[in-house]
């Protein structure tokens, strides 16, 4: 892994083997419990997944209660049907396959008496550059903070969303970035959260993905609304790729990797 150097303080961080379970923390401000519909298609060989759920009252616990019985359909490029198998409640499975770069994938969810789409294009992957720890001294308050390095590509347009778990638990801060100012360019990209405040020992997964225009707008929205200090629900659902607007949660096909550290 390449080193960098970031000023006022640097640490090195090493590389491990692993990765952390993506866990989306959707909370929504639906009074009416609404249907929630989260798939994703990436380029890694598996299978592909989607979850089914209803939204609760904002009174009631973030325990979403999963919706049985759905037909689930996911659609490759070719025209390809995967029928996804229902696993365990609400969490539905296909056949072994990857996404391709730069392919349309689509997802067909049917549940009393109606039908709900949402198609995706998985954008090149951009790969990782490296990693580094920024660490900085504000009188006696010692600040770490986790940068990626990338190079985004020239002549096209690129969006990112980056996942940052520590000791296997999601922060709740949420990453949406393109590259409007930065097109073509060598990228240093903080991730900057106070949610789980990093410290030595910790064991810290960086996750890459590289998303269409529509997944950005819905995480960036999202981004936004926490920033704003909405930061127990949402006072406005994002806007998502499926079909109807009675429907929550998004259908994204992206590229995914990660980086696995430890915090010196």
């Amino acid at each position: 892994m390449k080193v960098k150097y970031i000023l006022p303080a640097i640490a090195l961080l090493s590389i491990l083997i692993g990765s952390c379970k993506n866990v989306i923390d959707l909370k929504l401000n639906d009074a009416t419990p609404q249907l929630v519909i989260e798939g994703n298609v990436t380029d890694q060989l598996g299978p592909q997944a989607v979850t089914i759920s209803r939204s609760v009252p904002l009174d009631n616990t973030n325990s979403f209660p999963p919706v049985k019985g759905a037909v689930v359909t996911l659609t490759d490029y070719k025209g390809t049907n995967y029928t996804l198998i229902e696993r365990s409640p609400g969490y539905y499975y296909s056949s072994s396959f990857l996404g391709r770069y730069n392919e349309k994938y689509s997802v067909k969810v049917q549940l009393d008496g109606k039908t709900y789409t949402a198609s995706s294009t998985m954008p090149a992957k951009v790969t990782i550059d490296s990693v580094a720890l920024s660490v900085e001294h504000f009188a006696s308050t010692t600040t770490k903070t986790i940068i990626i390095f990338y190079q985004d590509p020239p002549s096209v347009s690129n969006q990112y969303r980056f996942i940052l778990s520590i000791n296997g638990v999601q922060v709740k801060q949420i990453f949406a970035r393109n590259d409007q100012f930065n097109n073509g360019r060598f990228v240093q990209q903080l991730l900057f959260q106070d949610d789980i405040p990093l410290k030595s020992g910790d064991r810290v997964d960086i996750e890459m993905q590289c998303i269409d225009a529509l997944m950005y707008t819905y995480w960036y929205t999202f981004s936004q609304q926490k920033a704003n200090g909405f930061n127990s629900t949402t006072p406005a659902n994002p806007p998502n790729n499926f079909n109807v607007d009675n429907v929550l949660g998004y259908f994204s096909a992206h590229t995914t990797q990660h980086k696995n550290i430890i915090i010196p």
